[in-house]
């Protein structure tokens, strides 16, 4: 049987990829387990005798992720850091990865020696152990995999756990990241660990799709998320870009995807100004307060309310297919 069909109702792109995520957590129902122990958030969380382990993985793929302007030694860490940033989302500490390169016969020794040495240099930043791996080839596709894993807090962030009346907030600021900010970022590690820590997060993720769509992952299924437009943190990159590309500057901050920025709510409970102060008192990341969570109710309301100028707004952010 070929794995591809030539029919477009048949091939997965018809699908979209939230929708084949779903079709494949109903193929593995006999051996799959719901979130968080199981496909639907950043990472899953495994109970290892009385300890929690949470384990992600991620990928590159040449000219989808990175291209030939790109210095391999930050693909090499872009390809740790994108997998740290998920265990970052979760409050857990990465400690092992494995790593699988398919590689053409082609491939540059010299460029793969440079990829890993920006894989090395990560890892060491983070006290990071790269314990194996796999290694084969391919005729023309160049691509990497990372599996990570490490010791989850007691209880660690998730999604869709938040409630209607809880604070929507954001680290960091959003959009044009294809300036430079998908290649050299900071996975929010201590941000996450903090937040794991912190009582009254109800729920957290890493912004890596793009806010419009990430806002749809965190969100309850019987909830409904009031975004205040005008406090989303827009980056100088999105704003330099929104000029290059005629595009809006709130539109790239909602869109572009990779900001690897955390997502995140307070119970209604905390303090706005009380939580900032916390907040500044243990880092200089900046976090803005962008919106609430209400109560859906009704199917038929949109999962994300946008105002003003953008009331009108339908777009989401980066999906795969």
């Amino acid at each position: 049987m070929s794995p591809f069909s030539d029919q477009a109702e048949k091939q997965v792109c018809h699908l979209g990829e939230r929708n084949l995520i779903e079709n494949i957590s109903d193929w593995l129902e006999d051996c799959g387990l719901p979130p968080p122990a199981g496909i639907g958030d950043d990472a899953a969380v495994i109970q290892a005798n009385e300890d929690k382990l949470v384990i992600t993985k991620d990928s590159l793929v040449y000219n989808k992720h990175f291209d030939d302007q790109a210095p391999p030694e930050l693909v090499g860490a872009k390809l740790l850091k994108r997998n740290i940033s998920d265990l970052a989302a979760m409050g857990a500490t990465p400690s092992y990865a494995v790593i699988a390169c398919l590689l053409p016969p082609s491939t540059s020794i010299l460029w793969l020696e440079k990829l890993y040495s920006g894989l090395n240099s990560t890892a060491n930043d983070h006290s990071i152990s790269i314990v194996g791996g796999d290694l084969t080839s391919t005729f023309e596709d160049l691509a990497f995999t990372l599996t990570l894993l490490g010791p989850g807090p007691t209880k660690p962030l998730t999604r869709k756990t938040a409630n209607p009346g809880d604070t929507l907030w954001v680290t960091g600021s959003l959009g044009g990241s294809i300036v430079s900010k998908h290649l050299k970022f900071d996975p929010r590690l201590e941000e996450g660990k903090w937040l794991a820590q912190f009582e009254g997060v109800s729920s957290a993720m890493d912004v890596s799709d793009g806010l419009a769509a990430d806002l749809l992952n965190l969100c309850p299924e019987n909830c409904r998320i009031e975004l205040d437009s005008d406090a989303i943190p827009i980056s100088e990159d999105a704003e330099s870009l929104a000029i290059k590309t005629g595009s809006s500057a709130i539109k790239h901050a909602l869109t572009d995807g990779e900001d690897y920025e955390l997502l995140f709510t307070l119970d209604a409970s905390v303090h706005p100004i009380e939580f900032i102060q916390d907040w500044k008192d243990s880092f200089q990341t900046p976090v803005s307060c962008i919106g609430k969570v209400t109560t859906r109710k009704s199917i038929e309301e949109t999962t994300v309310q946008y105002r003003d100028s953008l009331k009108d707004f339908n777009e989401r952010g980066y999906e795969h297919f």
